[in-house]
């Protein structure tokens, strides 16, 4: 079990590349009809299938989530991914199991191979899970809001501006004390000069990184809850989410610096840290809190259907 779940919470934060989503944010979009299926596209093969909402919905809470969670934890979870693909899809997009460009999805085949044995006991819940959440969008004035999700944030939920760029003002700070009981909140790893050099210039080609290794990264401003605001990488001032995503980060919250023999980072939670946080949902679901109402805590505002 816990081999899989560390998989899931990797790629629950893996939905990076919201900027280009969120540029029509706030475009006038009429009043969503309720979406019966789903037609994806498996970046493997470049095959591109059609499913059930509820099918596609059991495919995404395999693939973000750790399965074994309370059921309206899991209701919750099926909503804002069902909201999610809802908003793409209104606004002329197209759907991929991509991490980076949508969000994950498990076919059947994939979600045996991963689960094994575990398949067939977490289904039920799964299913049950997913029928909810095909009838339950979110909304925020009367649009399928950007119901971005995340493993575990680091106490307090973070805002989007510093992520991706923009101000959603469903997606406020949130305080998630369960939170601080996870089990892998803080982490740390180290990565050669080489690595962080290649990285750094895939991002962007034109950083000037000074010989002195312990320059590369200085600056760093971060909010109340630990969240990266801007850091300065190689002279350029950068937000926190753009370092995540260049960086391959666990977190929006990090710290890197150089130790003399290799670049050392800690990270605090998993995932960008906005919206909602599976962790403090499942220990919302815990004390008796239904998916609504943890829905309705994440998403300010907002409404669900």
């Amino acid at each position: 079990m816990k081999k899989y779940i560390i998989m899931i919470v990797i790629a629950a934060c893996l939905i990076m590349f919201v900027p280009k989503l969120l540029s029509n944010a706030f475009t006038d979009l009429s009043e969503p009809k309720t979406q019966q299926e789903f037609t994806l596209t498996l970046v493997s093969t470049g095959q591109d299938i059609t499913v059930s909402a509820e099918d596609y919905l059991v495919g995404c809470l395999f693939a973000q989530i750790d399965v074994s969670y309370h059921i309206e934890a899991l209701k919750a979870q099926a909503c804002a991914a069902y909201t999610y693909a809802l908003r793409l899809l209104q606004e002329g997009r197209e759907l991929s199991d991509s991490t980076s460009y949508c969000q994950p999805y498990f076919t059947p085949a994939d979600a045996k191979e991963y689960y094994g044995d575990s398949y067939e006991k977490y289904l039920p819940a799964v299913k049950e899970a997913a029928a909810y959440g095909a009838q339950h969008p979110i909304y925020y004035e009367n649009k399928p809001i950007y119901s971005v999700y995340h493993s575990v944030s680091t106490g307090a939920t973070a805002r989007p501006e510093y992520i991706w760029g923009l101000n959603l003002p469903y997606l406020a700070s949130k305080s998630c004390p369960d939170d601080m009981q996870y089990e892998a909140l803080y982490t740390s790893k180290e990565m050669t000069v080489d690595d962080m050099r290649r990285l750094l210039l895939y991002y962007d080609p034109t950083l000037q990184m000074p010989l002195d290794y312990s320059q590369w990264f200085t600056n760093i401003k971060r909010n109340e809850n630990g969240y990266v605001l801007t850091i300065d990488i190689g002279g350029k001032t950068v937000s926190g989410g753009e370092a995540w995503r260049a960086l391959e980060l666990r977190s929006t919250s990090f710290d890197i610096s150089y130790n003399g023999s290799f670049f050392a980072i800690s990270n605090y939670g998993c995932g960008h840290g906005a919206g909602m946080s599976q962790y403090s949902a499942n220990a919302m679901a815990n004390r008796g809190q239904s998916a609504k109402e943890i829905l309705e805590y994440f998403y300010d505002g907002c409404t669900v259907k």
